[in-house]
């Protein structure tokens, strides 16, 4: 199993009549309930597969267990980098991640779409007892073959399509939509098996609602079990004990040193025994060190995998391992990487230590952590080392996951939505459009000022003005600013969501993160920091060939910027009297954006001219 659910779909067919005319769902799957076995299912209660995935470009040995009665089901790999599970049991959905620890999928969406998971792994459509509604669906062309075709919705589940192969009468392959994600899986190879047609290739595949993949796995069955008990032990989820973290000095508590640049918090992070380096910490991220960083480090690589972010596109992935991962005190050993090729405006700081990475989820898993933006300061205290790390005091919020990134329940111009908790964002609160449109406040973002904006899938363009109000656990906010973005923008579209809340609205506070409590907790800071947005309207980024020079790619209509006279393809040398070269692209935005209304800023050109100009707020109310 790799990143995600693997689903061991039994789509059994043996040879059986015609399937009858898709107008007549009711006889259609009584003629495929016959077809694939008939009453012969009734004894048994539990599949259990061996064999091998193939994710990445990487393969190692995989094994499926499912309960055929309740849904239940555990699945497990590992190859020469890592291993990770994933599984249903009476508590409910979980996820051991590729650092070896656990997590529960317990959103409204995750549940949503588990029903249905949960469906298919127990042969739903074979069960006439199941509850579930059946729609049928015109009859689907594509190369030549005729596929018939089946909505099914089970109760409380989300809709799945089953594609129907009209001259096999098998199921080639289902497909269903689960958080910004389109999961579609196929099945080949069917073999008899105990008196049952199963499928020994099972291939699934993941896009975006671009179109654009975003991750897969192939696996390749050597042996099946058909059992007339649960094995209860194949379905137990993984202890979630931390074992692998070392305090030094017998510290209780590790400190190191925060910092936001231009909205992006580094935090630094020594690997193996060498000098710090600036990490990204990320609550929607994961251990990530850039391809950059894995060359200086004398890092080797193995697999060659994609993933998808904010943004319709997608980047090349491939993984190592580290033996030391250390924060202050504290010590994490032996933790898989993914190495991406982040661009070198990603990284670049100037004169100072190149952004080396990113981490997440794993050390949020084995830490509760506190963001101490007053002191500079991160905090981690680890879990099962002694007493629990203490609750802390202040307004708590209760954390639920559909995936890795904690989600939230928060309020926009009066609505209540579910936001993810993102760390990792520097800019704006993000409204994800499929939402707004629900809530009826699409119209007064999408008439905003268009600005451009993505993360890993690229840059697109999406539009910025104030909220009404907002509002995060007993916090209320009357200064927000709210971008809308695209349908198409990746994990930043997420249909399933209203939004997500970044650095503009979490360093208004210190912040602490307990994920063994599920919650987040706001605390004041020492002095409320005053909030603007006023901005000189540009976005520029270096490129690794001139690092002594910013290249403007966009110009904001009616900006400052364009009223002083900056134009796209214009590359800025200097800002504020600073060469380019000294300057990252956060210290650049820090100068040019979330000022006060008047700061002055002023650029020079690669062709000589300067340009004077004063920052507006942009974002209309």
């Amino acid at each position: 199993m790799s990143r995600r659910n693997r689903l061991l779909l039994g789509l059994l067919l043996a040879g059986a009549p015609a399937l009858v005319a898709a107008t007549d769902t009711t006889a259609v799957l009584r003629d495929m309930r016959q077809a694939y076995g008939g009453g012969r299912w009734t004894s048994v209660a539990a599949l259990q597969a061996n064999g091998k995935e193939t994710a990445d470009e990487l393969t190692g040995p995989w094994q499926m267990t499912v309960d055929l009665r309740s849904g239940q089901f555990a699945s497990r790999m590992s190859n020469d980098v890592f291993s990770a599970a994933e599984g249903t049991d009476a508590q409910g959905h979980w996820r051991e991640d590729i650092t070896g620890l656990v997590h529960p999928l317990d959103s409204e969406e995750a549940r949503t779409v588990g029903v249905t998971e949960n469906w298919l792994r127990r042969f739903g459509f074979l069960d006439s007892r199941a509850s579930a509604s059946y729609r049928a669906l015109p009859d689907a062309q594509d190369n030549g073959r005729t596929w018939l075709r089946i909505e099914a919705t089970p109760s409380g589940g989300r809709a799945v399509t089953l594609w129907i192969d009209t001259t096999t009468h098998r199921v080639d392959h289902a497909t269903w939509p689960s958080s910004f994600l389109v999961v579609t899986q196929r099945y080949a190879d069917y073999r008899a098996v105990d008196g049952l047609q199963l499928p020994f290739r099972i291939e699934t595949t993941r896009a975006n609602l671009a179109g654009n993949s975003d991750g897969g796995s192939v696996d390749i069955v050597d042996s099946y079990r058909v059992l007339g008990a649960v094995p209860a032990t194949a379905l137990q989820r993984p202890e979630a004990k931390v074992r692998d973290v070392t305090m030094a000095n017998s510290a209780r508590t590790a400190t190191t040193r925060l910092r936001l640049e231009g909205g992006i918090v580094l935090v630094d992070v020594s690997i193996d025994g060498r000098p710090p380096m600036p990490f990204i910490l990320d609550t929607g991220g994961h251990a990530i060190l850039t391809s950059d960083a894995a060359k200086r480090l004398g890092f080797e690589t193995k697999g060659n995998g994609v993933s998808g972010g904010s943004g319709s596109g997608t980047m090349s992935t491939s993984y190592t391992k580290v033996h030391d991962t250390a924060l202050g005190d504290a010590h994490v050993r032996n933790l898989t990487y993914t190495v991406l090729p982040y661009p070198f405006g990603f990284y670049e700081r100037g004169t100072d230590a190149p952004i080396a990475g990113i981490l997440g989820l794993e050390m949020f898993e084995r830490f509760a952590i506190t963001f101490d933006y007053d002191r500079g300061e991160l905090r981690l205290s680890p879990y099962d080392q002694g007493e629990a790390p203490m609750a802390m005091k202040g307004d708590a919020v209760a954390l639920r996951f559909s995936d890795d990134m904690p989600l939230v329940t928060a309020q926009q111009d009066g609505h209540d939505g579910i936001f993810g908790i993102d760390t990792g964002n520097a800019g704006y609160v993000l409204t994800f459009p499929q939402w707004a449109e629900r809530q009826g406040i699409a119209a007064h973002y999408a008439a905003g000022l268009p600005i451009p904006t993505g993360g890993v899938g690229g840059l697109f363009t999406a539009h910025v003005a104030h909220a009404r109000r907002f509002a995060l656990g007993q916090q209320r906010l009357d200064n927000v600013v709210a971008m809308l973005t695209r349908k198409d923008a990746g994990a930043t579209g997420n249909p399933s969501e209203a939004g997500n809340i970044g650095q503009d609205i979490l360093s208004r506070y210190n912040v602490h993160f307990d994920y063994r409590r599920q919650q987040m907790v706001l605390m004041p800071r020492e002095k409320a920091p005053e909030w603007h947005y006023g901005m000189a309207g540009f976005r520029a980024e270096k490129k690794q060939d001139h690092p002594d020079r910013f290249n403007v790619i966009n110009v904001m209509p009616g900006s400052p910027a364009q009223q002083a006279g900056l134009k796209q393809g214009d590359a800025i040398v200097s800002a504020n009297g600073k060469p380019a070269a000294s300057l990252s692209f956060g210290t650049l935005r820090d100068m040019s954006t979330h000022l006060p209304e008047g700061t002055p800023l002023s650029l020079k050109l690669a062709d000589g001219r300067v340009l004077e100009m004063k920052v507006r707020d942009l974002a209309p109310k």
